[in-house]
């Protein structure tokens, strides 16, 4: 079917601003002066089991075959992320041209800013992640991430006839979830742990009060008077109960998506971008997908984020034609289609064809009353995503959600955010 990325309602819902389809043309060349037409760009890139080095190189295809003389290399992370990886090349001086990932606003002073032009600006969540007033990354589409993928055979053997919303229903369905012989949450080490729990407790902590971090810099308020410490509280019960599996930390992320696809686990939290790869998938089961659930029940706003962003390194000597790359992958229209539908992203403005979850993930996004940004971002500690996933892990080995809360708050004051 034709899945419209964004309808007029969740245009409102995330404020991604309606892309001109003057800007779904060939790309003309940006302003600059001299002459940078040829040569390499060296690109490094966030490679995950959807973003492969073959999806990038084929992505940047069409513009290589329309500039003669110019070369684009993707480049596979060398430490554990992106992140790390380009705080070493920063140390050495071997620094990429471009960088197709979500960065820390740390290294935004290492990057270019971007032109204050039209395709700049339509750009999906330019205006929120905004550093010091400037636009230092552009994506080409938005990601919604406070989504739960289940199991409808293990719901129906379980005994469950609709999907929790409150976190109180979660929590006694992954009770009868675990009898029904599943392991009722699928989670994982490395960046999972953090990550699912930030898409879980984020849309409660900033739903209605989307200033909160800015409060929190000025001790207005604290993690262990908040929603992280309910959820918290909720996570530790599911370690102790068996809701989660308790060696979880020793599975890797690729391993935790196996092991639903196989249908060994009951309900995975993650992000849109986890569709194709179920679409692609021999399943021996119907998937679908719900809100994470919040405290009272309520409908949630839903965890946003910049979806295939990239930046230009300062130190590039090509800085026209990364320019003229970028702009050509986040404004031309068969580029933006084939990274939207890559991952299953959104953008308003532009249609793909989508596979029935991908539709009704849509169909979620459609429910939610707004969005909220995640774990970093202006106003936001530097890190911060890291340490949270090291306060929930700590759950695993038995600190208590009282004990992690109070780690974050420990850990914040001594790293306010400027």
């Amino acid at each position: 079917m034709k899945h419209h990325a964004r309808t007029a309602k969740t245009a409102l819902v995330v404020g991604v601003v309606a892309v001109s389809s003057l800007l779904f043309t060939a790309c003309s060349t940006p302003g600059g002066s001299g002459s940078d037409t040829q040569g390499e760009l060296r690109i490094l890139a966030n490679i995950t089991p959807a973003l492969t080095k073959e999806y990038y190189q084929k992505l940047v295809e069409p513009f290589v075959k329309s500039h003669p003389g110019v070369t684009v290399t993707i480049e596979s992370p060398s430490g554990k992320d992106v992140q790390s990886t380009l705080q070493q090349e920063l140390a050495s001086g071997a620094t990429p041209d471009i960088v197709a990932s979500n960065l820390d606003p740390v290294v935004a002073p290492q990057m270019t800013a971007f032109p204050d032009t039209d395709w700049v600006k339509a750009t999906p969540l330019a205006e929120e992640n905004k550093v010091d007033g400037k636009i230092w990354q552009v994506a080409t589409g938005a990601q919604i991430q406070s989504l739960v993928y289940y199991n409808k055979d293990a719901f129906t053997k379980a005994g469950i006839t609709e999907p929790p919303t409150s976190l109180k229903e979660f929590t006694a369905d992954l009770a009868l979830l675990q009898g029904a012989g599943y392991v009722p949450l699928q989670t994982a080490g490395e960046w999972v742990t953090g990550a699912q729990f930030a898409m879980m407790a984020n849309p409660e902590l900033l739903g209605s009060d989307p200033d909160w971090y800015a409060k929190r810099n000025e001790k207005k308020v604290t993690f262990a008077d908040s929603a992280y410490a309910t959820y918290l509280d909720a996570y530790a019960d599911w370690i102790a109960s068996g809701g989660v599996a308790k060696d979880a930390l020793g599975v890797k992320y690729q391993d935790s998506i196996n092991n639903f696809v196989a249908g060994k686990s009951a309900t995975f939290v993650m992000g849109n971008w986890l569709v194709p790869e179920l679409d692609a998938a021999k399943l021996g089961f119907e998937v679908g997908v719900f809100a994470t659930p919040t405290i009272d029940g309520s409908a949630p706003k839903q965890l946003s984020g910049a979806a295939q962003p990239y930046s230009i390194l300062k130190n590039s000597k090509h800085q026209k034609l990364a320019l003229e790359l970028v702009q050509y992958l986040v404004s031309d229209k068969d580029a933006i289609a084939t990274s939207l539908k890559s991952e299953g992203n959104f953008r308003q403005g532009v249609t793909y064809e989508g596979s029935p979850l991908n539709t009704e993930v849509a169909g979620v996004l459609d429910a939610s009353p707004g969005s909220v940004i995640g774990t970093s971002g202006p106003g936001i500690n530097s890190g911060f995503g890291n340490e949270l996933n090291t306060a929930v892990q700590s759950l695993y080995t038995g600190k208590s959600g009282k004990e992690a809360a109070a780690a974050l708050d420990e850990w914040w004051d001594a790293n306010v955010a400027k």
